[in-house]
Formats: C-alpha cells, structure tokens, sequence
C-alpha cells in the first residue's frame, strides 16, 4: 500500500491518498504518518524553554541584572511549551 503526501498551506504534513499495490502482502503497517507528527514533539516542547533561558540569560548579560530577565524567560518558555502542548494535544484528539 502506498500512501502519498503533501504539505497543506501551514507546512503542516497530510495524507493524499492511499493505493493497495498488493492485497495479498500483508506487512507491518507502520503508519509513518503518525510517525512524522510524534518526531517533532520533542522539538516543540523544548525548543520555547531554551530559547527564553536564552534571551534571559543574554538580557541580564547586558544589562547587568542578576537573573531577573532569566527567569522572565523561563516562565515565557514554558508557557510557549504549554501552549504548543495544547496545540498538539487538539490536533490528535480530532
């Protein structure tokens, strides 16, 4: 069975068609569609805290402030890793 893809307008990665080759072949199915979609979990969870423990980090560094602007940073990255958390949760729950 050969599954074709596409990307929709966001980039965002959705299944064309389906077309059975062999019905007689049965293998593992794996569905890689799913696949693609968890491998990027990872990404969008911890990508929003690095990146405010980053500019916190950088802003006290330059403005000479002891961890004031690190732990704005963090509590920004981890509503952005809550919010894409609740972004992803709705996109499986349809």
């Amino acid at each position: 069975m050969r599954r074709y893809f596409s990307f929709d307008e966001n980039l965002n990665l959705k299944k064309d068609k389906e077309i059975s080759e062999n019905k007689n072949n049965k293998k593992n199915n794996i569905d890689f569609f799913s696949l693609a979609k968890f491998s990027n979990i990872g990404y969008y969870l911890v990508v929003p805290i690095f990146l405010g423990l980053f500019l916190g980090f950088f802003l006290d560094f330059l403005l000479k402030t002891k961890k004031i602007f690190f732990t704005i940073g963090l509590l920004i990255g981890l509503i952005g890793t809550f919010y894409n958390f609740k972004k992803i949760y709705n996109q499986f729950k349809k």
